[in-house]
């Protein structure tokens, strides 16, 4: 099967749409790999993805996220002898877990629902001693 999960910080993101109108995120995640032994400084893999649709609206530039999707790998020419080999994980699921990211218009973040008319729904009930069953 081929599915990959990978954790870590989006980088050089470019969101836009394709000729059919979808909206598309392409980017670089940073994974951290393991300290450097020389150096101790962290050392990360950048590994390009591509979200479409609705997948799309959770990537932001700078987020912590898990990203779960397929590798694809492809051959560009660049113009060299050999054609390169390019890899990169077709994302269809994030999970987001930078606070910047959430919605700030009401909206419950996984479930879509508009939290402020069931917070006033809620406000409005009366409960009374005569309600209660003790």
């Amino acid at each position: 099967m081929n599915t990959v999960n990978v954790s870590g910080k989006i980088l050089n993101l470019t969101q836009t749409g394709n000729s059919n109108g979808t909206k598309m995120a392409i980017g670089t995640i940073g994974i951290y790999r393991q300290k450097d032994a020389q150096t101790g400084k962290a050392k990360y893999d950048n590994v390009s993805f591509i979200g479409y649709g609705k997948v799309a609206n959770f990537m932001n530039e700078g987020d912590s996220v898990a990203l779960t999707g397929n590798l694809n790998t492809y051959q560009k020419d660049v113009g060299l002898d050999y054609p390169i080999t390019i890899t990169q994980i077709n994302v269809t699921h994030v999970d987001n877990f930078s606070s910047q990211s959430k919605p700030t218009n009401g909206q419950h973040q996984s479930t879509g629902l508009d939290m402020r008319s069931i917070d006033k729904a809620v406000d409005q009930i009366n409960i009374t001693d005569a309600d209660l069953p003790f």
